[in-house]
């Protein structure tokens, strides 16, 4: 146990359950903001921590991307529940993250590279979702910012479905190789 595992694990453990009751029970989206900006900084923490003073560790590289996964469906389903976005988003990110896992579990590669793809979608829902719950917290009726965030949100979506699609064939052509 390290410094970046440990936040990996606050991520899993604390901060993504406390933003659930933050937006569903408490309907507070400026703490629900808070915590996912905290969620997104505390996700380039830990890589930057790990990386910097050479504390990469085979738990840190199982742990980080699974606490990134289930933050992002976390988010994006409480999102749902909260009436933010629509179904779909939910959906297609749980099957494509389903595809991709079913995929890394046959094939059990070391690890699964990050392309250029797979960082913009991330960049487009770390941005996309804080943004959603701006919107909503400064101006709950449905709106033009509003609209835009969500297809902001959208496009990272689909974009994420891509990437792990992509990740899904260049992890099971390596396996075969």
């Amino acid at each position: 146990m390290n410094l970046p595992n440990a936040i990996s694990i606050g991520r899993l453990l604390v901060l993504t359950p406390v933003f659930v009751v933050a937006l569903l029970v408490l309907d507070d989206p400026l703490l629900a903001l808070v915590l996912l900006i905290v969620l997104g900084v505390t996700d380039w923490a830990d890589g930057f921590i790990a990386r910097r003073f050479d504390l990469v560790t085979e738990l840190g590289k199982r742990l980080d991307p699974l606490a990134d996964r289930v933050s992002q469906l976390t988010v994006c389903v409480t999102l749902v529940i909260a009436g933010l976005v629509p179904f779909w988003m939910a959906i297609v990110l749980i099957a494509s993250d389903l595809l991709l896992g079913i995929v890394i579990l046959v094939a059990r590669p070391d690890t699964v590279r990050v392309r250029w793809f797979g960082k913009l979608r991330t960049v487009l829902l770390m941005v996309g979702f804080p943004l959603l719950l701006l919107v909503e917290w400064m101006d709950p009726a449905p709106s033009l910012p509003a609209a835009l965030a969500v297809a902001f949100v959208g496009v990272g979506v689909v974009l994420h479905a891509l990437a792990n699609v992509q990740y899904s064939i260049v992890t099971a052509r390596e396996a075969r190789a």
